[in-house]
């Protein structure tokens, strides 16, 4: 069944909702509480955008659908990174940098979309090796 959301971000849009009467019902109610798609593009952008800069991340090489998504998966990847990096104490620093440095070392947009299911096991060679440097520093 099609219904109007009215987002709370003032936005409206006509989606389908399957199930029965009560999940669609809920499932209207969810969405009117959440900013549309659009919306929520943006801000994953912006998000994005302040990770590249705080972190100086080079600029990313593809078309320039490929180099948004890219962005937005290298951005998460890293954010959600060094978060976990806090657990390692005293190489807590040296793990970010190599974090970082991984991160920086992929240019290629379409190499973060195709790895994107699978980042730590596909940076892990460039991160031990950056790791690896900053602890022998």
């Amino acid at each position: 069944m099609k219904y109007t959301i009215r987002h709370i971000c003032g936005h409206t849009e006509t989606v389908q909702i399957f199930g029965s009467s009560r999940e669609r019902e809920n499932r209207e109610r969810w969405l009117s509480q959440q900013v549309c798609i659009e919306c929520r593009r943006r801000q994953q952008q912006q998000a994005a955008q302040v990770v590249t800069e705080k972190y100086a991340l080079p600029p990313l090489e593809g078309s320039e659908k490929q180099k948004t998504w890219a962005i937005s998966i290298r951005a998460e990847w890293l954010r959600r990174m060094i978060e976990a990096a806090g657990r390692y104490g005293e190489k807590a620093a040296a793990v970010r940098e190599a974090l970082i440095e991984a991160a920086a070392q992929q240019r290629s947009a379409a190499w973060w979309i195709d790895n994107r299911m699978d980042l730590n096991t596909a940076l892990a060679p460039i991160y031990e090796e950056a790791l690896r440097k900053k602890i022998t520093e």
